[in-house]
């Protein structure tokens, strides 16, 4: 009798603690459910530190990005155990849109009583690239016809026009008054605040758009192409491609002829993906200008304004223009 009472006790602690570990080892569970604790799930990084900055000072809210903060764009992004577990103790999920987040498309079946807010709803997007992870082929920007064998597809990236992210940060400010209405005004007062920190820069970079405007580019990033929309650069070819990947000879070739054709001095690319456009650069002679397409980052509130600012003052140089300060 005492053995079978304490084979009970063991199984008993061991599944306690298997419980425990699921907790630690996926993350972020939210351990609070009664009275006013709120638990905002957030889709992936830009929309993760759009939902901080309003919430912030607000207690009784708990805000966790699902993605964590370094995993940058989501192409192949696969909901884990730990994520469904998350996701069915939210009280809410913010997602970017625009077709960002497939993998919570996919498990919309599982998720159907879950109440999300769409920071890009009611948004009209531009077209991107393809993104392909195998090869090196480039895809011209055009609007989509809608015809058989277009190439493009939406392009969701829309927080790198510091416009348009001004407008997501509007929706989910919406959204979040509309989930909790005990704190509007607080939730309220976080978005004016935030807002006013984007008119600012949006002010201090007003004449960077008549410096750039009818400068042509091509793009190593479908993020890239939503600032040059908002700079008014024009886009002759845009690649989304991972990093090991290389382009053909015949590839390179074309490219070269669109680079003399339009007069490309400036291949616009991310750093830590920038491979295939130092190969182009090498055999055109163009100048690579290293961007942060804002898909990760640090957990800090003012993380996108201090990258964005970076952005446009790259972009500033190849313009002529001295940023303000400097």
């Amino acid at each position: 009798m005492k053995r079978k009472l304490g084979i009970i006790f063991i199984t008993m602690f061991l599944f306690s603690f298997s419980g425990y570990f699921l907790v630690v080892a996926f993350g972020r569970k939210p351990v609070t459910y009664g009275g006013e604790e709120k638990n905002i799930v957030t889709s992936f990084y830009p929309v993760y530190i759009i939902t901080k900055n309003l919430t912030a000072g607000i207690d009784g809210v708990r805000v966790v990005n699902l993605t964590e903060n370094q995993t940058g764009c989501l192409h192949d992004y696969q909901l884990t155990t730990g994520d469904m577990l998350l996701l069915e103790n939210a009280d809410l999920l913010v997602i970017n849109g625009g077709g960002m987040e497939l993998f919570i498309e996919q498990a919309a079946d599982k998720l159907s009583g879950l109440n999300v807010v769409d920071s890009c709803e009611g948004m009209t997007f531009l077209m991107g690239s393809a993104h392909d992870h195998n090869h090196g082929n480039e895809h011209e920007i055009e609007e989509d016809t809608g015809e058989e064998g277009a190439k493009e597809e939406e392009n969701g990236h829309v927080w790198m026009d510091i416009r348009r992210y001004r407008m997501q940060v509007q929706k989910v400010e919406e959204g979040l008054c509309e989930a909790f209405p005990q704190w509007r005004d607080q939730i309220g007062e976080n978005g004016r605040s935030y807002c006013e920190k984007i008119d600012a820069i949006i002010q201090e970079y007003a004449d960077l758009e008549e410096s750039l405007n009818g400068l042509f580019t091509i793009t190593f990033h479908d993020a890239f192409i939503y600032l040059c929309d908002g700079f008014g650069i024009e886009v002759v070819h845009g690649i989304d491609l991972d990093a090991d990947s290389a382009l053909s000879a015949g590839e390179l070739a074309e490219l070269a002829d669109e680079i003399r054709l339009h007069g490309v001095r400036y291949l616009l690319a991310e750093k830590e993906n920038g491979g295939v456009a130092q190969q182009v650069a090498g055999e055109t002679g163009c100048t690579v200008v290293y961007l942060d397409p804002l898909t990760s980052g640090a957990d800090n509130m003012d993380a996108y304004l201090t990258t964005i600012r970076t952005n446009l003052e790259e972009l500033g140089k190849i313009s002529g223009r001295v940023p303000d300060g400097e």
